[in-house]
């Protein structure tokens, strides 16, 4: 596996629009939420695991560009990548892609780094993690950004 990959697929339902028709901007949230969870997961950062070694990532900024409106009914799906992944900070993005037509809705980045739940502070991502999440790197063309 390399760069981008599949992390969730969802429908627009109609209570998730707003009253311009469109989806509201909080469900892509909450669809790119659900996404970094399944990548987290595909890099050996799943619950358990977070549970057990008491290590997570903390967001320090996140951009959304918005390229085309969702409506009720439109299936959608995001992949998920990594820009950058080092000891010290994880650059993610995400497309989401219209499946009836390819059209690209969404397209977003962010940074974070990893945090150690019991310190409650900044520190190293392990060497197996780093290996794992590695293997999704991308351009930033991959991603459409």
């Amino acid at each position: 596996m390399s760069g981008p990959t599949e992390t969730f697929r969802g429908v627009v339902r109609a209570e998730q629009c707003d009253h311009f028709g469109h989806m509201n901007v909080q469900f892509y949230d909450a669809a790119l939420s659900d996404a970094f969870l399944h990548m987290l997961s595909l890099i050996g950062l799943g619950p358990a695991v977070v549970k057990q070694r008491r290590l997570g990532l903390a967001a320090v900024s996140m951009e959304l560009k918005f390229r085309r409106e969702l409506r009720p009914g439109d299936l959608y799906m995001v992949e998920t990548g990594f820009l950058e992944v080092t000891e010290r900070q994880v650059h993610t993005a995400h497309r989401m892609t219209r499946l009836t037509d390819g059209v690209l809705a969404l397209n977003a980045h962010s940074l974070g780094f990893p945090f150690d739940l019991e310190a409650r502070k900044r520190t190293i991502m392990p060497d197996d993690i780093l290996a794992a999440a590695r293997t999704f790197v991308a351009p930033k063309e991959a991603f459409g950004l």
